[in-house]
């Protein structure tokens, strides 16, 4: 049987880098306790395992202390803490046209407790104007929150410009950077991120189960944290501990997770995020050439390696793209995703709402010559709904 090809690196990257399997062995096979709770040898291997992990992110990011680097079980994890965290009744936010259910989800479940939200409109390839965010300020908007990348079609959005004028403006920033981070550069402090949200099994290429934010302490002293209990320290308070990590991290956090992320990390940092990003982007180029030859595509997003990341997102007019998608699994056995990828509002500014799109997107180790096979698959699969009259 002919191995899978891979393009489903928008929901999560795979294969690993090379180590993230054997560090995820290790701490089953050699490790075994828990973080934080005892002084014995393989306990402070584990602490120091977590520090190294936080150290690097915070380099990543440009985070200037590794306490504010908060781990979670996942980047809607994450999200969810900071806004319903920081909004309550009467405040207003603003979120981009491209958001996913991550965001808008928790700012529905608000607005049952008087919580308001607007939409920032994007373009129909998914572009944002920082300049159009002034006019939708409301004297009580507390927070933009904007992702830094489509899941759907890649377009980038210009997070160090929305941070700007969210400085002008008083107004807190909260970037959800799930298809970025580890692609494209962060800076928390030039970029103006009050809050950045982050998953580490995409960009990041860690396992899943893993996720995390980035904030300073007074802004955590904010925040009611989502779930309290043991944190393994300051036991005898009824209170959880106000310091960053641990008020956030109750309970036993994914430590497989930490051991797989940090060896992910030692290996995005020897490639660089520079050389991923150059690496995505000629396959963006390639993917893109071949998708403009195909008769009746219609493609979504900027249709520019400059502006997106290596994401393609395609509808099939007048033909079940279900039926294109699922042709591409089970006979070409290339993986794909079909849908609105759990984010309606951005198909909505795509044009492609209620349908959705089939979504290509390769990634590090996808090889050129799996890109021209999922190319000729999907010609034949098109042609093939056609013949069958296999439409919506």
């Amino acid at each position: 049987m002919r191995e899978k090809t891979y393009l489903d690196n928008s929901s999560t990257t795979w294969p690993k880098p090379p180590g993230v399997a054997e560090a995820v062995s290790e701490y089953i096979r050699d490790v075994g306790c828990n973080l934080s709770r005892s002084g014995y040898g393989t306990t402070c291997v584990l602490n120091r395992k977590a520090r190294s992990c936080r150290e690097q992110l915070a380099e990543l990011f440009n985070c200037p202390d590794l306490r504010q680097v908060v781990t979670t079980p996942s980047v809607t994890f994450a999200l969810n803490t900071v806004i319903k965290g920081l909004l309550g009744p009467g405040d207003h936010a603003l979120v981009s046209g491209m958001e996913h259910n991550a965001v808008t989800r928790p700012l529905f479940q608000l607005e049952r407790q008087d919580v308001s939200f607007g939409f920032i409109p994007c373009d129909s390839t998914g572009r944002l104007d920082p300049g159009d965010i002034k006019a939708l300020v409301r004297p009580n908007t507390r927070m933009v929150v904007t992702t830094h990348a489509s899941n759907v079609c890649g377009t980038v959005l210009p997070i160090r410009e929305v941070g700007r004028v969210c400085r002008e403006e008083g107004l807190l920033y909260v970037v959800d950077s799930a298809q970025s981070a580890g692609v494209l550069p962060i800076d928390v402090q030039a970029d103006c991120i009050d809050v950045l949200c982050f998953a580490g099994h995409k960009g990041l290429f860690g396992p899943p189960g893993i996720g995390g934010l980035i904030l300073d302490e007074g802004l955590a002293a904010r925040i009611e944290p989502l779930v309290v209990g043991g944190t393994g320290v300051e036991s005898e308070q009824d209170a959880v501990p106000d310091a960053l990590p641990m008020h956030f991290e109750s309970g036993t956090p994914n430590l497989m997770g930490f051991y797989g992320l940090s060896t992910s990390l030692k290996w995005l940092k020897r490639q660089g995020t520079e050389k991923v990003h150059a690496r995505e982007q000629g396959l963006y180029r390639r993917l893109l050439g071949g998708l403009q030859q195909i008769d009746g595509l219609r493609i979504l997003g900027t249709q520019d390696a400059e502006s997106s990341l290596c994401v393609l997102a395609i509808d099939v007019p007048g033909l079940d793209i279900g039926a294109v998608a699922y042709r591409l699994d089970s006979k070409y056995r290339i993986v794909t995703r079909c849908g609105l990828h759990c984010a309606p509002w951005a198909n909505r500014s795509l044009g492609t709402f209620p349908i959705g799109t089939i979504r290509l997107s390769p990634g590090y180790f996808t090889k050129p010559r799996e890109i021209d096979y999922a190319l000729e698959a999907l010609e034949e699969s098109v042609a093939y709904a056609r013949r069958r009259k296999l439409t919506r």
